[in-house]
């Protein structure tokens, strides 16, 4: 009568293994949706930022026009002195001459570049995820250790790739 008891300890012990085991695989795929959606966000702020920059490249060359038209318009009506259209004018070409030392279009393009470096990562990393996923049985438990330290593995070096861009991007600049 022992034998059999220890039997279904052993029996219940395997069946709660098993759901223990179900339960982190469905945890690991939420997870996984979870960082689909973190990426989408990303991609999202990443391509607001981009936009906004253009816009405000955009406004400042214009408002840079207009402070240089509008004195030179106003200076030939002979409305204002030319001292005070000559003020107003410089003050068009320190907005423009500011534009291009900022250099907008560098800075779109790092932006952008960026934003491919970190996309490309953390895509490879949940497409690794999921192929690990798939490749584990979950009532093996060496193989769940085995996926652990693969994706383990993948995150690393996901991480060290945009290291190693950010570092490579702030040495030549």
């Amino acid at each position: 009568m022992n034998d059999n008891n220890n039997d279904a300890i052993l029996t219940i012990e395997a069946d709660q293994r098993k759901k223990a085991n179900e339960f982190i695989i469905k945890h690991l795929q939420g997870s996984m949706s979870d960082g689909k959606s973190d990426l989408k966000g990303l991609r999202r702020k990443l391509a607001l930022t981009y936009w906004v920059i253009i816009t405000l490249s955009v406004v400042m060359f214009c408002v840079g026009i207009v402070l240089l038209s509008v004195p030179f318009l106003s200076a030939f009506g002979g409305k204002v002195k030319e001292l005070e259209s000559l003020i107003a004018a410089g003050f068009g070409l320190a907005d423009l001459v500011s534009l291009f030392l900022f250099k907008p279009l560098e800075r779109i393009h790092k932006i952008m570049g960026d934003m491919s470096q970190i996309v490309i990562a953390l895509n490879s990393f949940q497409t690794q995820l999921g192929l690990r996923l798939m490749q584990m049985d979950a009532t093996d438990r060496n193989s769940m250790g085995t996926t652990a330290e693969h994706v383990n593995s993948a995150a690393k070096e996901s991480i060290k790739i945009i290291q190693d861009y950010f570092e490579t991007a702030q040495a030549t600049a």
